[in-house]
């Protein structure tokens, strides 16, 4: 019985289902870093709909079925799937850019540059 509370009092520390992100703006572009240790690039998943990125991490089926059959004394790091969406608006979908170094990934969305228009004459009524 001890044991069953011990686990389930330090398993259910760490319930939250996402992960720390920073947002950082430059001149023509923003620069995402998500904390992601322990994901490949494999397990990570990146996309961009309606002004949301949106960034996805689930560890490969073998990890959990690995350690399915062990038994832990303590269990603090989490195998759920993780998730998170950060509203940008309009930006250039064509030239987001993503990199994984250490546990961290960096996306990179640039701006949507101005369309130039033409001067347009007005004519007083």
């Amino acid at each position: 019985m001890f044991n069953d509370l011990f686990y389930d009092f330090f398993n259910n520390l760490n319930t939250k289902e996402t992960f720390a992100v920073d947002v950082v703006s430059k001149d023509d572009l923003y620069e995402v870093y998500a904390n992601l240790p322990g994901f490949t690039k494999e397990e990570i998943s990146i996309s961009f709909d309606n002004g949301y990125l949106t960034i996805a991490a689930k560890h490969a089926d073998k990890v959990e079925e690995e350690t399915n059959n062990l038994n832990f004394v303590l269990r603090e790091r989490s195998l759920s799937p993780k998730k998170r969406s950060i509203y940008f608006g309009d930006l250039n979908e064509d030239h987001i850019s993503a990199k994984l170094n250490n546990g961290v990934l960096n996306v990179s969305i640039y701006l949507k540059k101005p369309e130039e228009k033409e001067a347009k004459s007005i004519i007083i009524e």
